[in-house]
């Protein structure tokens, strides 16, 4: 007997609570979208769950929304003026991203094209460049790469998450060892001091400021909705090029910079973030119905020629070539590229472990945390909120072409 809309409501839901409730359990040390996409992925191939499972809920009727909302909520999260302070660290994991890209381009002979192009901005990104990729085989009849670039998806903490906090540590402590050092050789020597004078703020009282008490839950849903029908015509326009999803993060950030809406506008303001980020994900979970158990030891073999070969070039990268100059340290360097693979809040997790580790006091804690959590937030700001999503869109039209 097939699922009611309800039971399939509660089925689809049941799997994003047990994901959140280990990530919770385990303070992220497993992940919960790995949680969530091993979890209907089995579930599937058992067929315990059927096929059509999100068209049986209602979910899949909407769930493109949630992408481009999304996308623009991404856009008003972006401060132009933190990322030019940190241009050291956008470089350098912009190199990083395309040591992981190159590597994927290697395994083209080993893997094929169709399946190293959809992994390649799923390895620099997230929830919107998978959606993206998975959206594009889908329309090609790629139907074997959209379950690798999910399966990628689902794993890729794992793989970055080692690297990003050997390195952290390794940072970390020299540091703490410097300061202790300088400490014990000036007992007058303060690292805040040392390191005051932070990039002036404007007075200019942003538009939205101004007029906060209209910044309701529906006028802020209109007024994204109206930026995603001006992306939808530009996209349009530029004949797919630059397509929709980048016009959504474009206006987000002119939104944003402009002060015409606030930072994080549909999280904080209408409240709503999270569904889209489930919508988002309703987007991509049908993929991994279509694998079978034939099918799972070649993508299983495929995503580890691909992560091999990133965190190779990667290395290769960082520690050949004079790249790691761009922020001073070939270790720092390696944490900062593998913080693609994480992404938010990922990457913050894992700095605030290495702070409370290797910091004995404020000051330590303090110094740390200025190093190593700005460079991993924005390093994974850049690649996953950002740079991503411009890969996955150009990916996806070469795909087709």
């Amino acid at each position: 007997m097939e699922m009611t809309t309800y039971q399939a409501v509660f089925a689809v839901l049941l799997i994003f609570f047990l994901g959140d409730m280990v990530g919770a359990l385990t303070k992220a040390k497993v992940s919960s979208m790995f949680v969530i996409m091993m979890g209907f992925l089995v579930l599937f191939m058992t067929g315990i769950y059927p096929a059509n499972i999100m068209e049986i809920s209602g979910f899949a009727a909407v769930a493109k929304l949630g992408q481009y909302f999304l996308l623009f909520n991404m856009g008003t999260s972006v401060d132009i003026a933190t990322l030019k302070r940190e241009w050291r660290t956008v470089v350098c994991a912009t190199v990083g991203m395309a040591a992981a890209v190159l590597g994927c381009v290697v395994a083209i002979p080993f893997i094929g094209k169709e399946f190293a192009l959809a992994a390649a901005p799923v390895v620099n990104g997230g929830i919107v460049a998978t959606t993206t990729m998975v959206e594009a085989c889908d329309s090609l009849g790629f139907e074997t790469a959209a379950a690798l670039a999910t399966f990628v998806y689902a794993v890729q903490k794992f793989v970055g998450t080692l690297p990003a906090s050997n390195c952290g540590l390794s940072v970390a402590n020299d540091l703490v060892s410097d300061l202790r050092a300088k400490h014990a050789a000036d007992s007058s020597y303060n690292w805040y001091t040392a390191h005051e004078g932070s990039a002036a703020k404007s007075d200019k009282v942003p538009f939205w400021t101004k007029h906060k008490k209209y910044y309701t839950q529906f006028i802020c849903l209109a007024v994204a909705a109206a930026m995603l029908l001006l992306s939808e015509f530009l996209g349009k326009v530029c004949q797919g090029w630059v397509n929709m999803s980048i016009w959504a993060m474009v206006l987000g950030i002119i939104c944003r910079n402009t002060g015409l809406v606030p930072s994080n506008m549909l999280r904080d303001f209408a409240k709503a973030n999270g569904f889209f980020a489930f919508l988002s994900l309703c987007t991509i979970i049908p993929s991994l119905a279509k694998v079978d158990w034939a099918q799972l030891p070649v993508i299983g073999v495929k995503a580890l020629i691909i992560f091999v070969l990133v965190v190779v070039f990667t290395y290769v990268v960082f520690y050949l070539t004079p790249a790691w100059k761009i922020v001073g340290s070939k270790k720092l360097s390696i944490g900062i590229a593998m913080c693609q693979l994480i992404g938010y809040p990922g990457t913050e997790l894992i700095a605030t472990e290495i702070t409370n580790a290797v910091g004995q006091t404020a000051e330590e804690r303090d110094a740390v945390s200025a190093k190593i959590q700005t460079a991993y937030v924005i390093s994974g700001f850049t690649s996953v909120t950002i740079l991503s999503v411009f890969i996955a869109s150009f990916l996806a039209k070469l795909m087709g072409a």
